[in-house]
């Protein structure tokens, strides 16, 4: 079976599924963000897996995204590909020095090759990895076949990495939007970034209107989210930083911050366990959330 027909299957399975939101994103709305798709059900970016968020009712589906040799954005989660595909059997001398095989090195009909594997997962068949455009054009055509308004929130991994390869990440990320007609604020994108330089050169040099968010397991001072107030509209915490060990950190300092400076909040990564998604919703007041399982953030987020 192709993997346009699992994804195909892994949608249907669920389009008409209780917990399917129909309706678009409100700005009110908590948001579901599918960590990797449904990555905690499928493996991880791959057609499939975000066929099933995108029916389990999330309101954005997350692609990280990495290039070819041949300049095309693929939906990987590491700028190398041991971890998740079979590339060491398939490729064993194409490694660089330090051992590992870097995305960059392989074309895309090379990338095309290798089978796609949860991180934790065996080999299975039937998944590959999946480009930028192939996502994308998924869900245009269920958002059409479906009413619903579902986003994508891509994230470029290591910019600055991919600046020292000679191919800058950024550029080709915001132009493949801009060609579907995606590069306003008002759009269905979140690009979302670790280095906070890289959103300084989307929003400055690049001249971005997209929704920027900012990246961080580190704790944010008042003079970065100040910075961050005046170009980028979120974050996207860590969640230890709202909350450890079941209680907040510095009286949900975080949050509160950041809305005063009208950003918004979206921590990171929430797994099985309805309980934690539910008090980051309600107790917390966070935005939206990024979930491996998209179905149990989605009944977190409709209310206490």
């Amino acid at each position: 079976m192709s993997q346009f027909s699992l994804a195909w299957a892994a949608f249907a399975c669920l389009s008409a599924s209780a917990v399917a939101r129909a309706d678009g994103a409100p700005s009110d709305r908590k948001l579901v963000i599918a960590h990797r798709g449904a990555s905690g059900y499928l493996s991880e970016h791959t057609l499939p897996a975000y066929a099933l968020a995108y029916g389990l009712g999330a309101d954005y589906i997350e692609p990280d995204v990495v290039l070819s040799r041949d300049g095309v954005l693929v939906c990987h989660h590491d700028i190398h590909l041991g971890q998740t595909t079979d590339v060491a059997h398939r490729f064993p001398d194409r490694a660089r020095p330090d051992g590992k095989f870097y995305c960059i090195d392989f074309t895309l009909a090379e990338l095309k090759t290798l089978q796609a594997k949860g991180r934790n997962d065996p080999l299975e068949p039937g998944y590959q990895l999946a480009t930028l455009d192939e996502l994308l054009t998924m869900v245009q055509r269920l958002n059409e076949r479906s009413g619903r308004a579902v986003g994508t929130i891509p994230e470029p991994k290591s910019p600055a990495w991919h600046r020292e390869q000679g191919q800058p990440i950024e550029p080709k990320l915001l132009a493949a939007y801009a060609a579907r007609g995606l590069s306003r604020r008002g759009d269905p994108v979140i690009v979302q970034c670790f280095e906070l330089e890289s959103l300084r050169r989307m929003r400055h040099e690049l001249k971005s209107d997209l929704k920027l968010v900012y990246l961080t397991g580190d704790s944010l001072d008042d003079a970065t989210l100040d910075e961050l107030a005046k170009f980028a509209d979120g974050i996207g915490p860590s969640a230890k930083l709202i909350e450890n060990d079941g209680r907040p950190v510095d009286g949900n300092s975080l949050v509160r911050r950041a809305h005063e400076r009208g950003l918004k909040v979206y921590p990171y990564t929430f797994g099985k366990d309805e309980a934690p998604a539910r008090r980051f919703y309600w107790n917390y007041g966070v935005d939206g959330l990024f979930s491996d399982f998209p179905d149990v953030a989605v009944r977190a987020a409709k209310g206490k």
